[in-house]
């Protein structure tokens, strides 16, 4: 007869191997996970600090963001800030601007292309709470892209999204729950983030020809809307701006790029019904074609004499205003 002691010792030796292998299993886990980790790490550490070093775009886009964010009123300092698409990019001379505007105006650009009425409504909420303090918001957005309901996506969600509104932007653009997911991780990870950037940009190294055929193809004029559908949906943004920027003490301005088929004389209405000033240097289809480089924005001899036109526009709508420090 076994005794019950040498039944048991083949039974502790297995537990006790089933835990030597447990304690390896889980160390591997750990320096699996920690090398993951690691490598994620240094990923976005690169795209942080090296994306931004060989990137002029993105050096550009960090510049801009963080100077965005250190804008204080003051009673010698009134700071604009210039928000908007590659409009504000390419269609605005900075080289003339600044002179043309009253003394102490201090105009500050932040523009990042492709981003249309929701990405810089919470893009102005998250910068104001972030401590930005323009005297004045002029936004530069393309026409439709006031009137549109879609977002650049997740390079705002870095730049432009706080945590907390993801949700509801997801919602008013129509993303589902992979979408949102998606911003939410691009709020954290500018390599994720900037992962189309970061593919444009190295095809514009190795194919610069490639690159440009694709920039011309992608970028055209938009389609026209009716101009009621316009009307009604410019007036309550419009709206929603100015109550923005009022209620941290900051006038609103929307400024009207050249182009071709802008219901322009809708827009001007919806932010005459608004209280919002819409400032239209030249009138939609008045220049041709020559002028543009792409058929949407303007060459570099236009963008100054565009520069030249909007100059009076603003010196006398800022000027008009009270830039008492608040």
């Amino acid at each position: 007869m076994r005794s019950s002691t040498s039944g048991s010792e083949p039974a502790a030796a297995d537990r006790v191997q089933r835990e030597r292998y447990d304690s390896v299993g889980r160390r591997r886990v750990i320096v699996i996970l920690g090398t993951l980790l690691f490598c994620l790490v240094g990923i976005e550490a690169g795209a942080r600090f090296a994306f931004a070093r060989i990137s002029r775009i993105e050096r550009r886009v960090m510049t801009e963001h963080v100077a965005a964010q250190q804008l204080r009123r003051s009673s010698s300092v009134s700071p604009v800030l210039l928000a908007g698409d590659s409009l504000l990019l390419l269609d605005f001379d900075l080289n003339v601007l600044p002179h043309k505007l009253p003394a102490g105006v201090h105009l500050q650009r932040f523009s990042i292309e492709q981003t249309a009425y929701l990405d810089w409504l919470f893009g102005l909420r998250r910068l104001f709470s972030e401590g930005a303090r323009p005297a004045v918001v002029i936004l530069c957005i393309a026409p439709n892209s006031l009137v549109s309901s879609t977002i650049q996506g997740d390079y705002s969600a870095f730049y432009l999204y706080k945590v907390a509104d993801i949700p509801a932007i997801a919602k008013k653009a129509g993303y589902d729950l992979t979408k949102e997911s998606s911003l939410l991780f691009a709020h954290y990870s500018l390599f994720f983030a900037g992962r189309s950037n970061l593919r444009n940009f190295i095809l514009s190294r190795v194919f610069p020809a490639y690159a440009g055929a694709l920039h011309n193809l992608l970028t055209h004029p938009p389609a026209p809307m009716p101009r009621e559908e316009v009307l009604s949906i410019s007036q309550p943004r419009f709206q929603e701006l100015k109550r923005l920027c009022g209620s941290y003490g900051a006038h609103f301005v929307y400024v009207i790029a050249p182009g071709f088929g802008i219901q322009e004389g809708a827009i001007v209405e919806a932010g005459s019904r608004a209280g919002v000033p819409v400032v239209v240097p030249v009138h939609s289809d008045a220049w041709p074609p020559s002028k543009f480089s792409d058929g949407f924005h303007l060459n570099e001899a236009a963008a100054r004499e565009f520069t030249e036109k909007l100059s009076p526009a603003l010196d006398s709508l800022l000027a008009s205003y009270d830039f008492a420090a608040k």
